[in-house]
């Protein structure tokens, strides 16, 4: 599906359902004092306005955590009511491609990255990183378009260096020191290797986290879809999709193949200031179902 570049964004104009309204411009949040920004009312107000979004958030949360979409939307919306987004600045924009990870695939990936948003921290030096894969091999049947992953990246404001690497894994946070020494010696741009079909997110040094436990995990997940493959093989929309993962352990470990988020950033523009990450790409970027992931490490 297409959108438009970011300086170009309007409301699209297609029918959408009521549990899938389509994303909208930034200047459509409204912008009076009641609704303006914490900067905007000053510190007073900051809290208090704060404080209400984030308990609009974590309704909002729940409500999508159980697919009851239309809700989940207007209270997204609420939540940016009290605390919009803002397009990034010239200077952000290019703090986010300066971060953005170096995505490493096996040759043999059967999913494409669908799509990538970036949201900044307005207050912190974090940069969220939003992958969207074509689809995870084991559900075809969950009703999300597409495998929703995060990195998120923490940086100096001063020297303008990597300074911590978060990357999700099946519902853990994955950071390691040899993920941020990598960053530097790649132009502070961390590498995150992609697990095959699943897409949960490798930091440099994941195999030695927690004593090896990533590392027995992702050897548990290569024998299954070796030897009895992924869930559902006969599910209609799975039709076309590997049965079972055709190779080895090196072959499964075997991170060789680029796929650089930058390309998707230039092509879409999918970036903003917010503290609020699911609600700005569910109000603004993707006129489809996601499911939700952790805002911040």
């Amino acid at each position: 599906m297409k959108r438009g570049l970011w300086p170009m964004i309007v409301v699209l104009a297609l029918a959408f359902s009521a549990c899938a309204p389509a994303p909208r411009a930034f200047e459509d949040t409204p912008t009076s004092e009641a609704t303006a920004t914490p900067t905007m009312v000053g510190a007073q107000r900051a809290a208090p306005l704060l404080r209400e979004a984030e308990r609009k958030n974590e309704t909002a949360l729940r409500f999508h955590r159980r697919r009851c979409l239309k809700d989940a939307s207007q209270a997204y919306e609420e939540v940016l009511r009290l605390d919009p987004p803002r397009p990034p600045s010239p200077a952000e924009l290019k703090l986010a491609k300066r971060f953005a990870p170096r995505l490493y695939v096996t040759p043999n990936e059967p999913f494409i990255l669908e799509d990538f948003a970036v949201i900044i921290h307005p207050d912190k030096p974090f940069i969220a990183y939003h992958m969207f894969w074509d689809d995870d091999i084991d559900y075809p049947e969950d009703n999300d378009p597409t495998d929703h992953e995060v990195v998120w990246v923490k940086y100096d404001p001063v020297s303008l260096k990597v300074t911590g690497v978060c990357a999700y894994y099946h519902g853990r946070i994955l950071s390691t020191e040899e993920a941020v020494g990598n960053a530097r010696a790649h132009a502070q741009r961390p590498r995150i290797e992609v697990q095959w079909g699943k897409h949960g997110s490798l930091p440099v040094g994941w195999e030695e986290i927690n004593g090896g436990s990533i590392l027995r995990d992702m050897k548990r997940t290569y024998e299954r879809l070796h030897e009895e493959g992924h869930r559902l093989p006969d599910h209609p929309l799975a039709r076309g999709w590997p049965r079972k993962f055709e190779g080895s352990w090196e072959d499964f470990t075997n991170f060789s193949k680029l796929v650089d988020p930058l390309k998707l950033i230039e092509a879409k523009g999918m970036v903003a200031v917010s503290r609020w990450n699911n609600a700005v790409i569910d109000q603004y970027f993707l006129p489809y179902n996601f499911y939700p992931k952790q805002e911040w490490p």
